[in-house]
């Protein structure tokens, strides 16, 4: 893909995002949803082109780590709480995922780890969504970071 369209995308992710961060301080999560998806698809675009984003400087794991957040926090305030927690978990195991790849900064995807498992466990405790769950996702963060040498 072209320097100009990665550029173009990115510049239309963060439009997206500010744009849908202001309907969703009105209150209007419906339409803040559907735009706050349509940031994520730009985000996920990003990271089929992770080598075109390193050499261009685009913060694609922070990119996508927003936008699988506001998308939690929108399914949030609608009450969809089974959608935001699976948003949260979406970012632990997209970060799990970059952990094999050997040419991005372990450290960068290890403190963005720590604090996506931090939020998922935080929001997982304010829910009350169960014990068997958040076990089950600790049982897969430890086996992935002993997989990728994280630990």
């Amino acid at each position: 893909m072209s320097d100009i369209c990665m550029n173009h995308i990115e510049r239309y992710w963060q439009a997206l995002t500010i744009a849908n961060n202001e309907t969703f301080n009105k209150g209007d999560f419906e339409k803040a949803l559907t735009g706050y998806k349509d940031a994520l698809y730009r985000a996920e675009v990003l990271n089929n082109h992770i080598l075109d984003c390193i050499r261009l400087k685009i913060p694609f794991i922070q990119v996508y780590i927003i936008s699988c957040n506001n998308l939690a926090n929108t399914y949030e305030e609608l009450g969809k709480l089974e959608e935001a927690e699976n948003m949260l978990k979406r970012t632990v195991y997209y970060l799990l995922h970059l952990a094999g790849n050997k040419k991005l900064n372990i450290d960068e995807i290890q403190s963005e780890l720590k604090r996506a498992a931090l939020s998922y466990v935080r929001f997982a405790e304010k829910i009350n969504s169960g014990k068997v769950k958040q076990e089950q996702l600790f049982k897969t963060l430890k086996q992935q970071l002993v997989e990728s040498d994280l630990m």
